[in-house]
């Protein structure tokens, strides 16, 4: 009969060797505990990872939608907040200017004026609006103002109609101002580009078109009435009362023409709005399933995961209790 045994130095080898394995074993599932997922990708799929990398691009193109859906609802949004002031502010002018147009004494024509001039002021800072640096209004120019400062326009304005001594003559040469191609706006007025801001792409084959710029004829139109009544608060036909009347009852009407165009401008805009919030939700929805199937796909049973490291555990008690044993043996224990 022949015997086997195992020398001294090779049994602790054993020990080390299988207390070493049940360490790391031991490590990785403590870590898959905590984190809820498995360490060893390429044992889970087999070294095959087409899938999680497929969801993991797919949910990289969703983040840079994502990213440009805020962008372009931060732009509409506040682009909806300017046409807002401008509406409003263009309906109180409206009706205190056709008010004072109407048989108003010296004082009340150049109180109304006054009270436009800064509506004026008001409109032009709205324009001029930027979001993150970037101006709303001025086009793919958005590293400048969208138009000249009020006081500028008015400026340019009073010498446009200098000379003039009519209601005829001040509007006339105030539309050509705004109006005329190649006239003061469009050389001096519109600080902006010729070009759109380009659409914002918010999915795929989706396009957010914010293209609406200072120059638009609703703004021209809204900026021509407010500075025609401003230029009043700045002395032009002074002394002719009836021609200074005359000019704030023409801005009056000009305003209320031009009501329904700015009430259309903001539902067009809204309509973007309404286009962006649906791509944002979409996406958001898209995302969260794509990252629960992630999960599934990652994550490790915890309670199987506990159970085996709790046998593990035992395992290395088990293992060190032995190694205890066998290291204190002696010649008179061997013989027994």
């Amino acid at each position: 009969m022949s015997y086997f045994s195992v020398g001294d130095m090779a049994q602790s080898f054993l020990f080390r060797h299988q207390s070493y394995q049940l360490k790391t074993k031991a490590n990785r599932l403590g870590v898959e505990l905590a984190s809820g997922q498995v360490s060893d990708l390429a044992k889970r799929f087999s070294g095959d990872f087409t899938i999680v990398s497929g969801i993991e691009t797919s949910l990289k193109a969703l983040k840079s939608y994502k990213t440009a859906q805020t962008e372009a609802a931060q732009f509409a949004d506040s682009m909806q907040a300017s046409l807002g002031v401008m509406h409003e502010q263009s309906a109180k002018a409206s009706s205190v200017l056709l008010l004072a147009g109407s048989g108003a004494n010296q004082a009340q024509v150049q109180n109304t004026a006054t009270d436009v001039r800064q509506i004026f002021d008001t409109v032009v800072a709205g324009l001029n609006t930027q979001v993150g640096g970037r101006s709303l209004f001025a086009g793919a120019a958005t590293d400048k103002p969208a138009i000249a400062s009020a006081s500028a326009i008015l400026t340019d304005l009073q010498a446009a109609v200098a000379g003039q001594t009519t209601a005829s003559g001040v509007a006339s040469a105030v539309e050509n101002y705004f109006n005329l191609a190649g006239g003061g706006f469009e050389t001096t007025g519109y600080l902006g580009s010729n070009s759109s801001l380009s659409a914002f792409r918010i999915g795929v084959g989706q396009h957010a078109d914010i293209s609406v710029t200072a120059a638009d004829p609703v703004f021209r139109k809204t900026l021509k009435n407010l500075a025609l009544a401003a230029l009043v608060s700045e002395g032009v036909l002074a002394g002719d009362l009836a021609g200074q009347a005359e000019l704030l009852k023409q801005a009056g009407n000009g305003l209320l023409s031009v009501n329904d165009a700015q009430i259309n401008m903001r539902a067009d805009l809204g309509s973007v709005e309404a286009q962006i919030e649906t791509a944002s939700a979409n996406t958001a929805s898209e995302m969260s399933a794509l990252e629960i199937t992630r999960t599934g796909l990652l994550s490790i049973d915890p309670y199987s995961s506990a159970s085996e490291l709790k046998q593990i555990q035992t395992q290395l008690e088990t293992l060190y209790a032995l190694t205890s044993r066998v290291s204190r043996m002696s010649l008179v224990d061997y013989l027994r």
